[in-house]
């Protein structure tokens, strides 16, 4: 195959045609790919790489209608645009493509500069959606994630916290929270530099990345120096399990911080709480307990884990 050259699969059971339409695509800078049968357009269709199909309604084996029906269902979103070319141009037949989720409906006999239009119509538009859909998801991405640390970010986090929290209200299963803040990050920036201090933020965001295994599990940068958990289907003592997975971690990297007044190395301080969601209760009061339970371990020093158990949470 041609490099950069769009590829027809042309399936039609006229060896006439197929000739026909062969020769005038191949002057017209496409790669051409033939079957005689619906079963063979559709074996090329899932082994080979194919830009667009021209499909004739009337097969020997099975029509070309089921036959864009089946590429569908089993591609997908990969499946390639269908152009049905046909003799058939009653509005039943014109009815019955579209349902079959064909592109486009060519009527035979084919006006060859008017197929050749259609078709680079066709591949241009799917083109133009393929770089939208990129834009779009790029977008998307960089609008829920911390540039620095590659985290989900703070609107994100809260944005899956409703989820969860109206998920496990059904469930009656509980969410934890760990809420986790960098010691005396202040002085590693003033010792270190803000450099330094931004090495030492991803190197923290890459511990607790790798402290979580489950895929509901969500890890995001909450602001500055803080880091937030978002943990379904999560008891207080797990919770407890995953901040020491944390810190042994940290420990082990042993990042310097010879300013810090409790440490010769960077630590952290974190607070946790869990609670069967109910719909009564605004998902915040979880963050809120956490918040409460990180300061707390400020208070009392530092560089520990304290955990709110209070009489509605689990």
């Amino acid at each position: 195959m041609v490099q950069g050259f769009p590829t027809v699969l042309v399936v039609d059971d006229d060896n006439d045609s197929r000739s026909f339409l062969n020769i005038a695509l191949q002057a017209g800078a496409f790669q051409v790919l033939e079957a005689a049968t619906g079963m063979g357009g559709l074996s090329i269709v899932m082994n080979e790489v194919v830009d667009i199909v021209l499909l004739d309604a009337v097969l020997p084996d099975i029509d070309g209608f089921r036959c864009c029906e089946i590429m569908h269902q089993r591609l997908r979103d990969r499946c390639p645009p269908v152009l049905m070319i046909t003799a058939l141009s009653d509005e039943i037949s014109v009815e019955k493509a579209f349902e079959a989720q064909a592109t486009d409906f060519i009527t035979k006999p084919v006006h060859l500069s008017v197929l050749l239009h259609r078709i680079k119509r066709v591949l241009q538009e799917r083109q133009l959606l393929r770089e939208l859909e990129l834009a779009n998801s790029y977008l998307q991405h960089i609008s829920s994630t911390d540039e620095l640390t590659g985290l989900s970010n703070r609107r994100f986090f809260q944005a899956n916290l409703n989820k969860e929290w109206k998920r496990l209200v059904r469930e009656q299963t509980p969410l934890g929270v760990l809420l986790c803040d960098l010691d005396y990050f202040k002085q590693y920036n003033d010792a270190y530099g803000h450099l330094e201090g931004d090495r030492c933020l991803k190197q923290f965001a890459a511990i607790l990345r790798s402290s979580v295994e489950r895929s509901t599990d969500l890890v995001a940068r909450y602001g500055g120096e803080e880091f937030i958990l978002l943990l379904p289907n999560t008891s207080l003592e797990g919770l407890k399990v995953i901040d020491q997975r944390i810190r042994a971690q940290l420990t082990r990297q042993a990042i310097p911080h010879y300013q810090s007044p409790i440490s010769q190395i960077v630590t952290y301080s974190s607070g946790g709480t869990a609670v069967i969601p109910q719909i009564s209760r605004d998902p915040t009061d979880l963050i809120e307990e956490a918040d409460k339970a990180l300061y707390e371990a400020k208070d009392l020093g530092r560089n520990r884990l304290i955990i709110r158990n209070s009489m509605s949470l689990v």
